[in-house]
């Protein structure tokens, strides 16, 4: 009789324990996706809120990437490359991101499918990318 009680015992405790880890499991998961939706809120925010990048938009909303970066005053070519650079850096940043892990594809096009897009397609964006070594965006961009 005090076996089948112990059995009963034991069996109660597996299945205790079972849910428990399912439990955690569940938690876990939930928390993954808690911080996906904030590094994507605070992307969202940096990219479409400040207007650190809102120049280098507009040069590619308006096609006017090219001469931005050709431009004849050395010094104003230079602070446009720079801008280009770090409106670049973000899109590298983002790639890391992905790629460690740390947000799925499907949210990064949810959200920046546009300039990706925009990206992808601009003969200036492509080469710059290639020149200076733009390789995680360039795998981001691969993964379209």
């Amino acid at each position: 009789m005090l076996v089948n009680w112990i059995d009963l015992v034991a069996k109660v405790m597996a299945g205790l324990g079972g849910l428990g880890f399912f439990i955690a499991a569940f938690s876990y998961r939930q928390q993954v996706r808690i911080r996906q939706a904030e590094w994507l809120k605070s992307l969202f925010e940096k990219f479409f809120e400040n207007t650190t990048y809102k120049e280098v938009r507009s040069w590619l909303d308006y096609g006017v990437l090219h001469e931005r970066l050709n431009v004849g005053d050395p010094v104003v070519q230079r602070q446009n490359e720079e801008k280009f650079t770090d409106f670049l850096n973000f899109f590298e940043f983002i790639g890391v991101l992905h790629f460690r892990g740390h947000l799925p594809l499907e949210q990064v096009w949810d959200v920046f499918d546009y300039y990706l897009g925009k990206i992808g397609t601009d003969m200036d964006c492509r080469e710059w990318i290639d020149k200076y070594g733009f390789e995680k965006l360039k795998g981001l961009l691969a993964r379209a």
